[in-house]
């Protein structure tokens, strides 16, 4: 049973991140003419014909354009205003930004963040690097940063429907193919047989199986419809006939659930002010970058 997926778009690749990723080509590029005079080897031959290293760098370095320049710019300018703001970053910031990336887009598996890694050729040092210029350029802009009450509680009775608390069902299911399948799975259950197990044995689903199918608590809007419908219908303790959606058949037992209900503002005033910051942060990087490209003496050569 598929549930909401969390997507793996890393803050890091988000162009306000002032990415670091291809600005190395701009380095590589720029070093091609000095390789190509004492370390220039061929890289591929292609029908008799032999394509060298500075090539491919020159390649690589037009291929950036602009804008990877740019970037490296960018990142210049916001270590030289860190600087003069008196403004650092310490290592533990940095893995603490690195395992809120972790946490939010690889959903707490570091494997897969390390394997994302390997797969788009980026290092652990060059995330860092980019981890250091983000909150860099954060702090800096936050510094000036105030949101009063009066803006807060504004923008919580505008969104208000957001910080409410949903009602809430706690499900298990088993999945399988057929209808015959469910069939037969109840017959077993009507048997006294018991869930978990037998969803261990014959669920499907593999996010939930080895939980005995526990799909946790999950409010309406997670769940595709079917299976959504009848899990917030049935009583706690209960169990459906098979439900037919497009993974298959379920069997659902709801087993308890979480009233929703309405928020004051006093609960959440710190996540409301939290969700305000990181709206403005952004906003507020863009207008430094402009005002810094402004202020600085910049000489872009060919």
């Amino acid at each position: 049973m598929d549930t909401m997926e969390k997507k793996r778009e890393s803050a890091f690749l988000k162009p306000q991140n002032i990415i670091l990723a291809v600005l190395a080509l701009v380095i590589l590029g720029a070093a091609a003419v000095i390789i190509s005079m004492q370390f220039n080897p061929t890289v591929a031959v292609v029908n008799g014909k032999k394509i060298k290293r500075s090539e491919l760098y020159e390649a690589m370095y037009t291929e950036g354009g602009k804008e990877t320049l740019e970037g490296l710019v960018f990142r210049q300018l916001i270590i030289q205003e860190a600087k003069k703001c008196g403004v650092t970053v310490s290592d533990e910031e940095i893995d603490a930004e690195i395992d809120t990336v972790i946490g939010e887009h690889f959903m707490g598996a570091k494997e897969q963040f390390d394997s994302f890694l390997a797969q788009q050729g980026y290092s652990l040092q060059m995330i860092q690097d980019n981890a250091r210029i983000n909150i860099m350029a954060r702090k800096i802009v936050e510094a000036d940063l105030e949101i009063s009450e009066a803006d807060a509680l504004e923008y919580f009775n505008e969104n208000k429907e957001n910080y409410d608390i949903p009602e809430e069902v706690r499900a298990r299911h088993i999945l399988v193919k057929t209808e015959e399948e469910a069939l037969e799975a109840i017959s077993r259950l009507e048997k006294e047989e018991d869930f978990a197990e037998l969803a261990k044995e014959l669920s499907t689903d593999p996010g939930s199986k080895d939980q005995g199918g526990d799909l946790g608590f999950f409010p309406r809007g997670r769940m595709v419809k079917e299976f959504e419908e009848v899990a917030f219908a049935l009583g706690d303790g209960e169990r459906s006939e098979p439900v037919k959606s497009t993974h298959g058949y379920h069997i659902i037992e709801t087993l308890e659930r979480k009233e929703g209900r309405a928020v004051t503002y006093e609960e959440v005033a710190e996540k409301v002010k939290e969700e305000i910051r990181g709206e403005k942060v952004p906003l507020l990087i863009h207008e430094l970058i402009e005002r810094l490209e402004k202020e600085a003496v910049i000489d872009y050569r060919d």
